[in-house]
């Protein structure tokens, strides 16, 4: 899946969101369209010390700073195309100018995601 967290994207926060769409063009490409997705990885409305939870756990005795560090141990900040959950459609419509078929942007928007999780963790006969 692709991620929306700033430190896993080409210039981190100053990622263009046409660089992020052709990333995954690209990636499309090399291993199809029905093999990716979007995992934006947001902590909307979330106080670091959830971020710090989510690297460190309860019982942790060190402190992992994730790609930050003791001076930026937060959540960096978002790029400018997606600061919250209200901003999905940003990325969509850059995947349609960037080529994608409605179908092709269903798929990466969730519904390849879905289709992975009832083939792997549904019930079974």
């Amino acid at each position: 899946g692709f991620s929306m967290y700033p430190h896993h994207l080409k210039n981190k926060s100053a990622c263009s969101l046409e660089d992020f769409c052709a990333m995954i063009a690209r990636t499309a490409e090399m291993i199809g369209v029905e093999r990716i997705g979007i995992g934006s990885d947001l902590c909307q409305n979330q106080p670091d010390s959830v971020v710090e939870w989510m690297r460190n756990g309860t019982w942790s005795n060190e402190r992992d700073f994730g790609e930050g560090s003791a001076n930026l141990s937060g959540f960096p900040e978002q790029p400018v195309w997606f600061r919250d959950n209200r901003d999905f459609e940003n990325i969509f419509s850059c995947l349609r100018k960037t080529g994608f078929s409605e179908n092709e942007v269903e798929r990466i928007a969730g519904l390849n995601w879905f289709e992975f999780f009832e083939k792997s963790f549904g019930t079974q006969k």
